[in-house]
Order: structure tokens, then sequence, then C-alpha cells
């Protein structure tokens, strides 16, 4: 039988059974430990462009919408004024 198939947990058990592959050579070299290290910070960089963007679009977004907002009221503003100089 394959070990690295194994289950995880026994049933019954709670002590972790961990498969053969990972108890064997378990030690890092040098370079596969930096390799991790600069994996882990692309993806960690990779996420907080990608939420800085979400969130400039979410300004842009607002503030379009603001913009419109205050377009209307003005517009309504104006056709109320127009509208009682004339009466």
């Amino acid at each position: 039988m394959n070990d690295t198939l194994a289950p995880v947990r026994s049933p019954g058990s709670d002590r972790l059974v961990l498969p053969a592959s990972a108890t064997d050579g378990a030690h890092l070299t040098l370079t596969d430990r930096l390799e991790l290290r600069v994996g882990v910070w692309l993806l960690l960089r990779s996420a907080r462009r990608q939420k800085s963007a979400r969130d400039h679009a979410d300004h842009a977004r607002r503030l379009v919408n603001h913009r419109s907002l205050t377009d209307r009221h003005h517009d309504a503003l104006r056709a109320h004024a127009l509208r009682s100089v004339r009466t």
C-alpha cells in the first residue's frame, strides 16, 4: 500500500499519523526554506496589491455615484428656482 495515501487520522484515535514520506528527511535545506519564504512573500504581496486595486475601484465607484447624486440635486434645485421665478 502507498504510504502517502494512508489516512492522516486513524478511526478512534487522537494520535496524529504522518505519512512515511513526511518523517523521512524532514529537514529542509537552506535553499528550500528560502524558496518557501520567497513564495509566501510573493503570495502576500499579490494579495495586498489585489486589495489595493479593489479599494481603488470601490473609491472610484463611490466618487462617480456621489457626483451623479450632486448633479441631480443641483438640477432639481435649478428647476425649482426656475419654476419659482416664472410664477
